[in-house]
């Protein structure tokens, strides 16, 4: 043979027929020139109907602009790579990792590779681990505020007793010792109760995400001695329980990222709906982001990864950006009926 094995046309278009994924090729003119197998399983097309057929076509309108900034650059030369949920033709959902890499003929750009991934299992598994790690703070945050918030209020109250009593007795010594216990006492008390806030910040009060962050700004303004204040424009009333949820973590990670990392003193947490679209705001004064670009992009550490991932999960785009104030932004806005 005049050619190896892995350098045979047909060995090759087996090998990325059984990949594990969509294999496919545009052109820079968005037509397509190359499906593997699953490429045609996943748009229910064969290889006659999908072969130069233009990207919209395949798509459709919608999804081909919500694909269009991302085609767009994979053209300009810079490989792509995010996740999505793709509506098949038989109506079944897919999560899906998408890769759109640009193929360079000298300086040229000649076309792009596409490699989506079904991550569907594994996307169905983070949920679950996530709802498991919400369900167990849920736990400890009823722990704290039903049994040892209530233990600590009953030996607050048994030594106040015991410090009028020791009064009584005219030993104002020992009296001041069980004052102290007393102050100890009420003040971790205090702290169980801001702890089960932050643990059930929906199950608590009147079960409104504007009053769980407005209890969560006055607990971080006592608690850190800064500025924390909470802005609401109009009355929000969001039924969905898992998206008020999402967007009550992302605001305390973004703070606590403002506070350690970034050294704010002032915060500002800005909720509002307008045109049909929810807007979430965490703005301070700290240090920001070193690598904070134009393009709006950051190093991504463990605090940032966990808000991205929640804003994936409830079909939000979550930005990072200056703030008026000198420090960071984090901005997160859905679009709700």
């Amino acid at each position: 043979m005049n050619e190896s094995l892995h350098e045979s046309t047909p060995f090759m278009k087996m090998l990325i027929d059984f990949m594990p994924g969509i294999v496919g090729y545009w052109t820079k003119e968005l037509r397509s020139t190359f499906a593997n197998r699953e490429y045609l399983n996943w748009f229910g097309r064969s290889m006659e109907e999908i072969n130069g057929i233009a990207i919209q076509d395949l798509l459709g309108e919608s999804l081909f602009r919500k694909h269009e900034p991302y085609i767009r650059a994979a053209l300009a030369g810079e490989s792509q790579s995010f996740d999505y949920t793709l509506i098949l033709s038989n109506d079944e959902i897919k999560e899906a990792l998408v890769h759109y890499i640009p193929q360079y003929d000298g300086s040229e750009v000649l076309g792009l590779f596409v490699l989506i991934l079904d991550i569907t299992e594994r996307k169905s598994l983070e949920q679950a681990m996530f709802s498991a790690a919400e369900e167990r703070q849920r736990l400890i945050g009823q722990e704290l505020h039903d049994n040892l918030g209530q233990q600590i209020a009953a030996i607050a109250y048994q030594a106040q007793a015991l410090e009028h009593k020791i009064l009584a007795s005219g030993n104002s010594e020992m009296a001041k010792i069980a004052a102290s216990i007393t102050t100890q006492a009420q003040n971790s008390v205090m702290q169980c109760k801001h702890l089960s806030r932050g643990l059930l910040p929906l199950e608590l009060g009147n079960n409104s995400l504007s009053f769980a962050l407005q209890e969560f700004a006055l607990s971080i303004a006592t608690t850190y001695e800064i500025s924390c204040a909470f802005v609401c424009g109009n009355e929000i009333i969001i039924d969905d329980n898992n998206l008020a949820i999402n967007l009550y973590r992302i605001a305390q990670e973004a703070i606590h990222n403002a506070i350690d990392h970034g050294l704010a003193e002032h915060i500002t947490i800005s909720l509002e709906v307008k045109q049909g679209v929810l807007s979430l705001s965490i703005c301070d004064d700290g240090c920001g982001f070193a690598s904070l670009k134009a393009k709006r992009e950051v190093t991504p550490g463990a605090g940032i990864k966990i808000m991205q991932y929640r804003a994936g999960q409830i079909g939000a785009a979550l930005e990072f950006q200056l703030s008026a104030q000198g420090g960071t932004e984090v901005r997160l806005e859905k679009r709700v009926s």
